[in-house]
């Protein structure tokens, strides 16, 4: 199994480096688009930002992340904006 639905599954963090920079995400929702790129919705909690932005869902490119492994911290799925119907994750792999 993929180690992106594996964390959907078990609703375990996700670890990984995006840009270089390590980062800490609750993951939801794992797909692809339209144009076939593979892609995460995640709420990033901790690691770094180039935004400084936390505490929501983004779009994550799978192909952009590297050093992708669970954790062992469980969370509980709290996300008042996550739509299980992501209209830009068109093809979905595995879901909250």
């Amino acid at each position: 199994m993929h180690p992106i639905c594996e964390a959907i599954r078990q609703r375990r963090r996700l670890l990984f480096e995006y840009d270089g920079l390590p980062r800490v995400v609750e993951p939801y929702c794992h797909g692809t688009n339209t144009r076939g790129s593979e892609l995460l919705r995640a709420v990033q909690v901790a690691g770094s930002s180039s935004s400084g932005a936390f505490g929501f869902g983004k779009l994550w490119t799978v192909s952009k992340m590297t050093l992708v492994r669970g954790s062992d911290e469980v969370f509980a799925p709290s996300d008042p904006h996550y739509n299980p119907d992501d209209s830009t994750i068109t093809l979905i792999h595995c879901r909250i």
